[in-house]
């Protein structure tokens, strides 16, 4: 009975901490639709900047599950990232700050990217909700600290150059 408890336990935390962490993707989503509503402030990179980095330490003390949740977040912010670095490593920087001009076309493409890229994420994190849970508690541990070394060196806004 004592281990039976203890299944339903874990399987009702991790449920929980999914839903937390799906809420959390359709807030980007959200935040993300809503910002695109004002024309004034077209942005391919809407996610807010990461500024909070684990030690190694501080991140063998966490449960399995919130190392997930940290795994995802981190991804997702890659994933909104890179590939617009090139014109602006800058969370929330709007098509001006990029030189880009709002054209139609313009403002098409980040229509289509924007629809694309919350398709993506949604589907990836459903996907990441199944099978990282399999995964070695210090292979997470070590693709944190590997994707926040690669968002550290993808911020160079302040010096010009990248950060080493």
């Amino acid at each position: 009975m004592g281990k039976k408890l203890m299944k339903i336990s874990v399987v009702l935390v991790y449920c929980f901490t999914s839903f937390i962490a799906f809420d959390s993707f359709s807030q980007i989503s959200e935040t993300t639709h809503k910002t695109h509503s004002d024309s004034a402030s077209h942005s391919f990179v809407k996610i807010e900047k990461i500024d909070k980095f684990y030690t190694k330490e501080e991140l063998n003390k966490l449960p399995k599950l919130d190392l997930i949740a940290v795994y995802k977040s981190r991804l997702t912010y890659l994933i909104e990232v890179l590939p617009f670095i090139s014109l602006h490593p800058e969370p929330g920087s709007t098509f001006h700050d990029m030189a880009i001009p709002e054209t139609e076309a313009n403002i098409a493409h980040l229509d289509k990217e924007t629809k694309n890229k919350q398709a993506f994420v949604k589907s990836l994190s459903q996907t990441l909700d199944d099978v990282i849970p399999y995964s070695e508690k210090s292979n997470i541990i070590w693709s944190i600290m590997f994707f926040d070394e690669m968002i550290k060196k993808s911020d160079y806004t302040n010096t010009g150059k990248s950060k080493k």
